[in-house]
């Protein structure tokens, strides 16, 4: 078998070749035929990244378009067929329909399809997703991290979050990796080798699970599922020696145990130093809204509690957070003050506005919020042009590449502004009746605290 390694462009309507900077925003990833190694080509194109992957561990590698999931790619071998397998999952900004191309070298550059071949198309569409989760950037020597999930498909069986020293590219080894099982109510911290989970806990009970890196408590630990929205709450307490500035991650499996979405990051986190005894903290509750129609407003009841004798000022914000586009979403904002002193406990209003159907002329930029992933196979043979001076009997190898592109979701940034139908005289219909989230934040200095608000629009 001559077959040194297979090139598979994943294109975003342009051939390979065909301009400059050609490779630029694009998913194009090598495969190692021998060693396993798997590359892709950085944004900006032009070469690989630095950082690689090997298949079968547990290593991911990412540009701004996807991400290649080592653990579930690997390679064999029978006579002159090779079959890769490749897990990718793709970005929002790289949604919509896709050309593929493949390509394959020889030892020594002995022979190669040079152009690639065109093998297919592919379209990324939208399915599950990661929303949001807070806080995205903070620190302290513990935490309760609130993490949302859009789940329209209702087939996601696990939330992931995971803590990892940044550009450490073995996603799980050393690292504070949280799993909460929706249907069981059971959650699990991966050992320090990151190769399995140790025996679960249940949600909201005294008990407690530890790894080197992080303690995950039972109580404080727990899910609600409104509308198409998974909320999980992780409440963890780090390690001394896990001090330092971690990269956050988000993942799901869902029911057939297949990762949806991995290892997609979502910000940054500094572990601090414990001081002597519990550090004084503050939580967050909050009451649920109803709206009965749209252009109504409503009210729901934030109550900051002091934890260990914490006594000071804690700032509010909110952000309505929505998976899909809407005609118009809510908006939100806190009722002065929106700074609240607290001693034991304290109230603040967060006030809930809809929009009327009405003519809009006005003409609003809509950020795209959720990264979309989905699954397909695809079966491809290619065959090699040979240089003159060679064989052709040596040089026509049969390689048969299989592609997995696996289903995973997350968000960029979000606002809470009124999405509009655009062009003068455009017709607004107002809030679409369905369930929102509206997420609430109290800061005070590097202390962060959370609750998601439930929204109903009628």
């Amino acid at each position: 078998m001559d077959v040194q390694s297979l090139t598979l462009f994943i294109m975003s309507g342009i051939a390979p070749g065909t301009r400059s900077e050609w490779s630029a925003d694009q998913c194009i990833l090598t495969y190692r035929v021998s060693s396993g190694v798997i590359q892709l080509v950085q944004d900006s194109g032009g070469k690989f990244l630095s950082t690689t992957a090997t298949a079968e561990t547990a290593q991911t590698v990412s540009n701004s378009q996807c991400s290649v999931l080592a653990s579930l790619s690997s390679a064999s071998i029978a006579g002159n067929s090779v079959t890769v397998r490749l897990f990718v999952a793709f970005s929002a900004e790289f949604r919509g329909a896709k050309q593929l191309y493949l390509s394959a070298d020889g030892k020594e550059g002995t022979y190669d399809t040079d152009p690639p071949t065109e093998v297919g198309t592919y379209n990324v569409t939208a399915s599950v997703s990661s929303v949001f989760v807070s806080p995205s950037s903070g620190s302290g020597p513990e935490q309760t991290f609130t993490a949302i999930y859009s789940d329209a498909t209702s087939q996601i069986q696990s939330v992931l979050l995971n803590l990892k020293n940044s550009g450490n590219n073995t996603v799980a080894a050393n690292a504070c990796k949280l799993r909460y099982d929706s249907g069981s109510t059971d959650i699990f911290l991966v050992n320090d080798a990151g190769t399995s989970y140790g025996s679960p806990i249940t949600s909201g009970s005294p008990a407690a699970l530890s790894n080197s890196q992080c303690t995950l408590f039972g109580i404080g630990t727990y899910a609600t599922t409104f509308g198409n929205e998974v909320i999980a709450y992780f409440r963890v307490a780090f390690s001394p020696e896990f001090v330092g500035t971690k990269e956050i991650t988000l993942g799901g499996v869902d029911q057939t145990g297949v990762s949806t979405f991995s290892n997609l990051s979502r910000g940054t986190f500094t572990v601090t130093a414990s001081p002597l005894g519990a550090p004084p903290t503050f939580t967050l509750t909050s009451t649920p809204v109803t709206i009965a129609a749209a252009g109504a407003s409503a009210n729901s009841t934030i109550t900051v509690f002091s934890n260990g004798g914490f006594n000071g000022s804690v700032a509010l914000t909110c952000a309505v957070i929505s998976a899909e586009e809407s005609a118009s979403q809510p908006t939100c904002q806190i009722a002065a003050p929106g700074t609240v002193w607290l001693g034991t406990a304290a109230t603040a209003t967060l006030v809930i506005n809809t929009t009327a159907a009405r003519a809009s002329t006005s003409r609003s930029p809509v950020k795209k919020l959720c990264v979309f992933y989905s699954s397909i196979t695809v079966a491809v043979l290619a065959f090699f042009r040979p240089r003159m001076r060679w064989k052709w009997q040596t040089l026509l190898p049969l390689l048969t590449f299989a592609i997995i592109s696996g289903s995973a979701f997350g968000c960029g940034s979000m606002d809470n502004s009124v999405i509009e139908n655009t062009g003068s005289g455009a017709t607004n219909s107002g809030a679409t009746a369905k369930d929102y989230i509206v997420a609430v934040t109290g800061t005070s200095g590097s202390i962060t605290a959370t609750t998601a608000v439930s929204v109903t629009v009628k």
